[in-house]
């Protein structure tokens, strides 16, 4: 190989293998350290962005070495290389560049600042955990209980105000009508609730229809029975069941130790409903055969539901959901404490790192990439 020249095969090769060593190392770290060590954390997460620049040094590092060859070919031949450019050492050329790359991504991470916690706090609840489960079948669309909300909005603002209510209470909410999904798992952010609660509109929904057993069994499955919390469903629906289990899914739930109440949306007469198409309404909702479909609350079989579960059943008044006697069912649970062990007074890490880079950088700028001189001659001997 000319001396004068930089060996770029052997180079990327080595550059090629660190890059494979370093990514699997980091990304294998990485996962490990956010996902097994509670105490560890980077407060600003956002700049580890920065290490997509690293392929981009790498891919710039090739490209220079090859205008550089490029260049020295243009120059002259090889034998006259050797008087008019001083030997250069490919090696030397790979640690320079070692050393600056590895410099980058250590100030990278000082700059998101690795944290790791010095202390343990414990913060303790008293509390249950509720899931709240919404019907959003379109007979939830009637208006029969305002001229100017539907049953659903009328619904949604009954379990904002239950949101208000609570304290120190895990909540989570369902969606259901043919089928059943969580919306917002069990969470004590009530505000990222009330968000989410913003959001739920039929058309979420493909499946039609109402199954209140589907949605009890769902919420029974977002629980962790194991975990000694005492825990309620809260079901708002207009009734209309068309799966005929939801009293037997209320007991099982009751036998379980889950409180299973009923709210009931609409009125006792029957009532018509829009029928939407892309989001509009274009009309009342008709059957196969023309006719106007109408919805009526089903308040016998909400009742039912209720009982079977231990919990109590109340009705929708226009716009106001008295949720009393809910609420004072679900604060005579007796309360279980849950505890949960937050790492607290992070330690900046960030000065390991920068120290680290900067001293990989002061390295780097001292480095030659100019052969050794006695390297040089022995070569020029052996030759």
């Amino acid at each position: 190989m000319n001396q004068h020249k930089y060996d770029i095969k052997n180079l990327v090769i080595a550059v090629l293998i660190w890059e494979v060593i370093f990514w699997s190392v980091y990304f294998s770290l990485h996962y490990y350290m956010l996902e097994n060590v509670d105490a560890f954390q980077f407060e600003n997460m956002q700049y580890l962005q920065l290490l997509y620049i690293v392929p981009v040094l790498v891919l710039g590092y090739i490209a220079i070495l090859r205008w550089k060859n490029k260049t020295l070919n243009t120059l002259a031949d090889n034998r006259l290389l050797a008087y008019l450019t001083s030997p250069i050492s490919s090696l030397k050329s790979f640690f320079k560049f070692f050393l600056f790359r590895n410099a980058v991504v250590f100030i990278i991470l000082a700059l998101a600042n690795p944290q790791y916690g010095r202390g343990k706090a414990k913060a303790v609840n008293e509390g249950i955990e509720v899931m709240v489960a919404i019907d959003i079948s379109n007979s939830m669309r009637a208006l029969d209980l305002d001229s100017k909300k539907d049953r659903l909005e009328i619904a949604k603002m009954s379990v904002e105000r239950l949101l208000n209510e609570m304290h120190g209470d895990k909540v989570g909410i369902i969606v259901f009508a043919g089928d059943a999904f969580v919306q917002v798992p069990l969470t004590n952010d009530y505000r990222a609730a009330k968000m989410f609660l913003n959001t739920i509109r039929p058309e979420m929904m493909t499946n039609q229809g109402t199954s209140i057993g589907l949605a009890i069994d769902k919420a029974m499955t977002s629980f962790d029975m194991g975990n000694g919390v005492n825990k309620a469903i809260i079901v708002i629906s207009d009734g209309e069941d068309h799966e005929g289990n939801a009293e037997e899914a209320a007991k099982m739930a009751y036998e379980n130790g889950v409180l299973v109440s009923t709210v009931g949306m609409g009125g006792l007469d029957p009532a018509p409903f829009p029928d939407f198409q892309k989001g509009k309404a274009v009309g009342l909702k008709k059957d196969d055969n023309g006719k106007t479909v109408y919805t009526q609350l089903n308040e016998k079989m909400l009742k039912k539901v209720a009982s079977a579960g231990g919990g109590v059943y109340t009705r929708a008044d226009r716009t106001f959901v008295n949720l009393e006697d809910v609420l004072t069912s679900i604060r005579e649970i007796e309360k279980k404490e849950m505890a949960s062990q937050l790492y607290t007074d992070y330690e900046d890490q960030y000065q390991w790192f920068l120290a680290i880079g900067l001293l990989l950088l002061f390295v780097e700028f001292f480095l030659s990439e100019k052969r050794s001189g006695i390297v040089h001659k022995l070569q020029e001997y052996n030759g």
